[in-house]
C-alpha cells in the first residue's frame, strides 16, 4: 500500500496542543512571509492614515463582501445582485488592497503622490491593481469581446478583468471617470485616506444604473481583505462585511486546479493551500472576535445546498426584506455561470450548482486542529 499523504505544514499545532483562538495574539496578516510583505499590516506613521473621518461615516451604510479567496465571494455577490435594497456592483475592485500595499512600501511617498496628483490615472489604475480594470472592461464590451481568463482561472498573483466566466457587464465607465475628474481637487485636499475612500466609493456607484430606496448604497467586493478590515473596522461606524467561509477539503480542489494545474492530491499543493486556508480563516475569526457585529459569517456550503434559506438569513441579518431575485445568480441583472476554476456550459447560467462540493479530501489527511477550527467557524455562521 502506498503511503497516505498527510498535511505536513510546520504551522500545525503539536499533538498535545488543542486549538484555541487565544493562542493567536496577532493576525497572520501582521507577519506575512517575505514574498507577501506588501500585503502585510501597516504600522502607520502619518495622520492621513491614522485618523478617522466624520465625512466617511456620513456616507450611509457600506456593505463589503470579503471572505478568503475561493470561499464563495463571487457566489455570494451574484446571489445579492438583484436585491432592490442593495446597490449593484460589476465586480471586484482592487483599489483598497493596492492602496494599503503602496502605503506599506512607502507611506510618505504615497501621501505626497496623492497631494500632488496631476490627473486621476494613478487612482483608476489601482482598480485592477496595476491596470485600469473598469476601462478595460468597458472597452471589451464596446468591442463585443470576451476574454477566456476570469477570476477563477487567472494565474497566481495576477489581477483579472472579467469576474465571471464569459460575462462582460455593461458599465458606465465614463460617468465613473468623470466623477473622479471632477473631484480631483477634493482628492488632493483629502485630510485622511477615508475622506478619499468616500469619494472613490461614490465614484463606483456611477458604474451602474441608479437605484432608489437603497439601504446599502455602497457595495464593495474583494476577497481576503483581512488587513483592510482591521483598518476599516477600527475607524468607521457604517461598514458591515459578509464573509463566506468554505471547508478546506473542497477548497483544495477548487484552488489546486488554478494554482497547480492538477486535480490530484499532491504534497506540495496540499501543504501550500493548507497554509492559505488556515492563516486566512484564523484571521477572520480574530476579526469576528474583535468586531462581532461588523462581520457576518456565511457557510459556503449553505449558499449552495440551501440558497433560499441562507438568502433569507442574510437579509434578516442585514435588516432587509427577502427578495425572490436572490434565487437567481446574476450580475447587473444578467444571469452568470459563476467563476469556477472548471469552466461551465450555458446550462449553469443563473444557477447555484453543487459541483464544487462533489469532491472532498479523505479525513485522515487533515490535522486534528482543522476540525476544531471548522467547528468554531460554523458556530458563528448565520
Amino acid at each position: 500500500m502506498p503511503e497516505v499523504i498527510k498535511i505536513k505544514s510546520k504551522s500545525i499545532l503539536e499533538k498535545n496542543v488543542k486549538f484555541k483562538l487565544s493562542l493567536f495574539k496577532k493576525p497572520f496578516a501582521s507577519k506575512e512571509k517575505k514574498k507577501f510583505k506588501r500585503y502585510e499590516t501597516v504600522n502607520f506613521k502619518f495622520n492621513y492614515f491614522l485618523n478617522a473621518s466624520k465625512e466617511f461615516n456620513k456616507l450611509g451604510k457600506v456593505l463589503l463582501i470579503s471572505g478568503p479567496a475561493r470561499n464563495g465571494n463571487h457566489l455570494l455577490k451574484s446571489m445579492l445582485d438583484g436585491h432592490p435594497q442593495i446597490n449593484e456592483s460589476p465586480g471586484e475592485d482592487f483599489l483598497l488592497r493596492e492602496f494599503l500595499s503602496k502605503c506599506k512600501e512607502n507611506e510618505r511617498k504615497l501621501i505626497n503622490k496623492i497631494k500632488n496628483l496631476k490627473n486621476i490615472d494613478f487612482i483608476t489604475s489601482m482598480s485592477g491593481a496595476y491596470m485600469n480594470k473598469w476601462n478595460k472592461l468597458y472597452r471589451l464590451k464596446k468591442k463585443n469581446k470576451v476574454l477566456k481568463t476570469y477570476a477563477g482561472t487567472q494565474p497566481v498573483n495576477k489581477s483579472h478583468v472579467i469576474d465571471f466566466q464569459e460575462h462582460v457587464p455593461n458599465i458606465f465607465y465614463e460617468r465613473y471617470n468623470s466623477y473622479l475628474k471632477k473631484n480631483l481637487t477634493n482628492i488632493k485636499r483629502s485630510k485622511t485616506f477615508l475622506d478619499f475612500l468616500k469619494i472613490y466609493l461614490e465614484a463606483l456607484t456611477k458604474l451602474v444604473k441608479k437605484k432608489n430606496n437603497l439601504k446599502y448604497k455602497h457595495l464593495y467586493t474583494y476577497s481576503g481583505m483581512r488587513r483592510e478590515l482591521f483598518y476599516l473596522f477600527e475607524r468607521t461606524r457604517n461598514i458591515v462585511c459578509l464573509c463566506p467561509i468554505r471547508e478546506f477539503d473542497t477548497y483544495y480542489y477548487s484552488y489546486v486546479k488554478a494554482r497547480y494545474k492538477t486535480n490530484q492530491i499532491r504534497q506540495k499543493p496540499l501543504d501550500d493551500l493548507w497554509e492559505h486556508w488556515r492563516h486566512k480563516t484564523i484571521d477572520y475569526l480574530l476579526l469576528k472576535k474583535k468586531y462581532p457585529n461588523k462581520i457576518i459569517f456565511v457557510k459556503f456550503e449553505d449558499l449552495i445546498n440551501k440558497p433560499e434559506e441562507t438568502g433569507k438569513k442574510i437579509c434578516k441579518k442585514l435588516g432587509l426584506k427577502y427578495s425572490n431575485k436572490l434565487k437567481v445568480a446574476t450580475i447587473l441583472g444578467k444571469p452568470v455561470k459563476g467563476n469556477s476554476s472548471i469552466p461551465k456550459s450555458d446550462k449553469y447560467k443563473g444557477k447555484f450548482y453543487k459541483d464544487p462540493l462533489s469532491r472532498k479530501l479523505p479525513k485522515k489527511i487533515l490535522p486534528n486542529e482543522y476540525f476544531d477550527i471548522l467547528k468554531l467557524v460554523h458556530s458563528q455562521c448565520i
